[in-house]
């Protein structure tokens, strides 16, 4: 056995469907035969933790030490479908070999984050990755199947808004992540091209599992377990922004206090990672107001926030910086200062980001005008530059 898979024996890996640690030695496999050749059966744990009830291959128990394949003792078939020991979902065929990383979206009921997640992996695809040398492909079937039928599909296809998310205790569907690999090219020593993957992994968590803090420990562990997190705000929930708009804006209904989501966040974390009340939590945070074209009429022309962003070779850190000022004297006129404080005393790391995924008010039939995005690339751009997967540029 060559020594890396010597030393994968006792590499520990989270689950990005579970969120439970294991040591990659230990994973079970699935048998891939044909249902013809090697008669299928149900999966307790699969059961148990996912509600799924079909007939599949067989579990194949675990060596005690890392392999890369085993082979069926009933139909002598090699397999290399590794399952995750706590929930028997299926593993990427990467684990072990590059980064998980995990970005949580979060925010109150009607916030925008199905909307965002839509329209970020679309920006991604076709003009964010191009741009930067970012490749994002699904690494399963239950992701491009779930993500053209929920996220893709009504945005557009149907030119219609996204319905609202479940709650991850009345569906256990939604508790299953997003994952795609995210190829990074770039420039090494001499010109030569260097190459860096990671697995990201997408949550879009229905605004109710937020409002309680138990419901939150149990569906939503993956939030203390990331490695960024996205707090989408609607700026129309804030109480001075709505008196100056007035009668000129459709309001939506008032939901939850994006300060409450925060501290139950806070706390969560805190449990999760076993930090002192005094420790600053280390997970770098996006707060991102959505729906930024309703509120352009309270918008200096001047802020760098009406700019084109200039991401190239990078994330553009001057870009950043000014956004995020701005955003912070916003948030000041606004009536948000508690929110600000908050984030800057909690939090290692953090920005504040506008921005808006469809660019435009639906009509009262539910139907998108149409889709015209702006600087929904600019938060998750900043966490992959937090977590040096891309560079920091001066432009």
């Amino acid at each position: 056995m060559a020594l890396l898979d010597v030393l994968k024996n006792k590499q520990r890996e989270l689950c990005p469907f579970c969120f439970e640690y294991f040591l990659l030695g230990q994973t079970p496999f699935r048998c891939t035969s044909p249902m013809s050749r090697c008669a299928p059966e149900q999966d307790a744990v699969l059961l148990s933790q996912w509600g799924d009830n079909r007939n599949l291959g067989k579990v194949l128990p675990a060596t005690g030490r890392f392999v890369r394949n085993i082979c069926c003792a009933a139909c002598n078939q090699e397999s290399r479908k590794r399952l995750c020991p706590a929930c028997h979902a299926d593993l990427p065929s990467t684990m072990g070999d590059y980064r998980n990383v995990v970005f949580a979206v979060i925010g109150a009921k009607a916030a925008g984050k199905s909307h965002y997640i839509a329209v970020l992996i679309e920006q991604i695809k076709k003009r964010v990755g191009p741009a930067l040398d970012l490749l994002i492909e699904a690494m399963n079937e239950d992701t491009i199947k779930r993500y053209r039928e929920e996220f893709y599909g009504p945005v557009y296809r149907d030119g219609t808004v996204i319905k609202a998310t479940m709650s991850g205790l009345a569906n256990r569907d939604v508790r299953m992540p997003l994952v795609y690999s995210l190829t990074i090219s770039g420039k090494g020593l001499f010109g030569r091209t260097t190459r860096e993957a990671a697995t990201m992994v997408f949550f879009d968590t229905a605004g109710e599992d937020l409002n309680d803090e138990d419901t939150m420990s149990s569906v939503n562990k993956y939030i203390y377990r990331s490695d960024g997190i996205i707090l989408l705000v609607d700026p129309l929930q804030l109480g001075d922004v709505r008196a100056r708009l007035g009668s000129t804006t459709a309001l939506p209904l008032v939901n939850s206090e994006t300060a409450d989501i925060l501290d139950r966040t806070t706390r969560l974390v805190l449990k999760g990672r076993v930090l002192k009340e005094t420790d600053r939590i280390p997970i770098p945070i996006a707060v991102t107001f959505s729906k930024f074209d309703a509120v352009l009429p309270l918008i200096d022309p001047q802020f760098q926030l009406n700019a084109e962003p200039r991401h190239v070779g990078g994330f553009d850190g001057r870009d950043f910086r000014a956004i995020n000022s701005e955003m912070m004297a916003l948030l000041d006129s606004w009536g948000g200062q508690d929110l600000v404080h908050k984030v800057r005393t909690r939090y290692a790391a953090y920005g504040f980001f506008g921005l808006t995924a469809l660019g435009c008010n639906p009509h009262t039939d539910s139907k998108i005008p149409r889709v015209q995005p702006r600087r929904v690339e600019d938060p998750f751009l900043w966490l992959l530059a937090q977590n040096k997967l891309i560079r920091t540029v001066e432009s």
